[in-house]
């Protein structure tokens, strides 16, 4: 039987250390193991040692693609550590000024947000203070600090046409200075790209500051988003609409706003990650008819409530399939319904919600059923432990469940790196930005343009959305053509009475 590959590395990586410093080694203990424990990462292990990181990962080549509880790992001592390549000898300080923003700290200096998080454990964005100094880590190239490409999947045949270069080339232009929740979508992103790294995926990111439409004009003019492979952004229709028509990248991916009739420019391509309402409730509609047949749905109203587009649609499927329903006002003396009837408010409204809930306790039946709206997912946690009484399910293209081992291990590591829980929006801004730099970067370094040909093959693993576009647009101009993709993949999230939730794709 041939040796365990990751036991292999580890020998070598021993042989390799013990040929270079067996002199010194005599004299002081240069080179330490280290075993691997819980939730650590080789960027904690080294910040333990006080070790750089590329220090570690030349002791053990194996690390860069994973590492594992109980696995060992040769450390360099602090004696050795402190040579004069060391970033911490070649640091410098700097006293925060006022108006100064880490972001435009990190450009001053020339290096990565990233970068100046990383030397400043427990400073954010959030609570960066006039006064405070700061540890300016020496710049380094992205290029310096990413692993080399993994090879190609054995299973997978790609023609070199479809290929994506050596390294993928990212812009993600957002306000990083006006909006904190266009920061923990970066800071998010971040994380996606580190978790990539460790894979063997090359990445360049470009990060542009767009506090004003004017600003994000000013970049494309000056051609910032010239050969790249990916672009990010656009938090407003103005800026969406000059993003798809700037020319020279491959991928323009929508990550927030809903858009209608993007004009491209030549050769362009982009990707509509928030879906309009109406592919949503196109897919929504038969699973609801499919997993209610048999029992009575009742819209739930008060005097002052219109009706949204669900409730509109879902109304004329059912008058249309011939199913039973009927329409009951809120307030007064409300008519009881039947034990197993299924109840759907006209609206996403917070207050309908609730009263639709309070009628619930009324009523008394444990049978009766709810079904409801994205929206709901902002409303609480009391609002959450009161739908799972009545199995309540709600339509969304973003989930996110903290109580899985993903989701638990993905707020670990942004804890620890940026210092700050992540705010409770609806979506969640840094889940969207871990998701979508997983997603895209990983699918473009497999496939090159040609990813959108390949989606039986992407993984579908994002903790809060998942990724099906499908093409929605398409024409040719000048020998080129020009697509737009809206994502259509969609989740019945239902709060079961045991406490638990099940997401289910549709």
């Amino acid at each position: 039987m041939s040796p365990h590959p990751r036991r292999t590395h580890r020998v070598l990586a021993l042989t390799l250390a013990l040929l270079i410093s067996i002199p010194a080694l005599a004299q002081s203990k240069r080179i330490r193991e280290h075993e691997v424990v819980r939730e650590e990462t080789v960027y904690s292990i080294s910040r333990r040692y006080n070790v750089p990181i590329e220090k570690i990962y030349e002791l053990n080549p194996w690390a860069r693609t994973q590492i594992k509880v109980g696995d060992k790992l040769l450390i360099p001592s602090e004696a050795t550590s402190h040579s004069s390549t060391s970033p911490k000898a070649e640091s410098r300080k700097h006293v925060v000024a006022a108006g100064e923003t880490l972001y435009r700290i990190s450009k001053n200096y020339g290096i990565e947000l990233e970068q100046l998080l990383r030397a400043n454990p427990g400073v954010t964005s959030s609570n960066v203070k006039v006064g405070m100094e700061l540890v300016i880590p020496t710049p380094q190239s992205e290029q310096a600090a990413t692993p080399s490409p993994a090879p190609e999947p054995q299973s997978v045949e790609i023609s070199s046409s479809q290929v994506a270069k050596a390294q993928v080339r990212v812009a993600l232009l957002l306000p990083l200075t006006k909006g904190r929740r266009y920061v923990e979508f970066y800071e998010g992103f971040l994380l996606g790209m580190y978790e990539l790294k460790k894979t063997g995926v090359s990445i360049q990111l470009t990060t542009l500051d767009t506090p004003t439409d004017e600003a994000l004009s000013g970049y494309i003019a000056q051609g910032k988003l010239r050969d790249m492979d990916l672009v990010f952004g656009g938090v407003n229709e103005q800026q969406i609409g000059a993003l798809a028509r700037a020319g020279g990248y491959r991928y323009y991916v929508v990550p927030f706003s809903r858009v209608d009739g993007l004009e491209l420019g030549a050769g362009n391509s982009a990707v509509l990650v928030n879906a309009h309402p109406e592919y949503l409730i196109d897919r929504v509609i038969p699973s609801f008819l499919q997993r209610y047949k048999g029992r009575e749905v009742v819209f739930v109203k008060r005097s002052s409530d219109s009706e949204d587009l669900f409730a509109q649609e879902l109304r004329k499927a059912l008058r249309s399939a011939g199913l039973p329903h009927r329409t009951i006002e809120l307030g007064g003396q409300s008519p009881t319904v039947g034990t197993t009837a299924v109840l759907v408010p006209v609206s996403a409204d917070r207050n309908l919600a609730q009263a639709t809930i309070s009628y619930l306790e009324r009523q008394g039946s444990t049978n009766l059923t709810l079904f409801g709206y994205p929206q709901w997912q902002s409303f609480g946690g009391g609002f959450q432990r009161s739908l799972s009484r009545y199995n309540a399910t709600i339509y969304s293209s973003f989930f996110f469940d903290p109580t899985t081992s993903e989701s638990r291990d993905f707020l670990t590591q942004y804890n620890h790196w940026f210092s700050h829980k992540i705010d409770n929006t609806y979506p969640k801004y840094s889940v969207l930005g871990y998701d979508l730099a997983r997603y895209f970067i990983r699918a473009y370094s497999l496939y090159g343009q040609g990813f959108v040909k390949h989606l039986n093959s992407l993984p579908s693993d994002g903790l809060q959305l998942d990724i099906y576009p499908k093409v929605t647009f398409t024409d040719e101009q000048d020998g080129a053509r020009r697509s737009v993709y809206t994502n259509t993949r969609c989740y019945l999230v239902t709060y079961k009475s045991s406490g638990t939730i099940q997401r289910d794709a549709i």
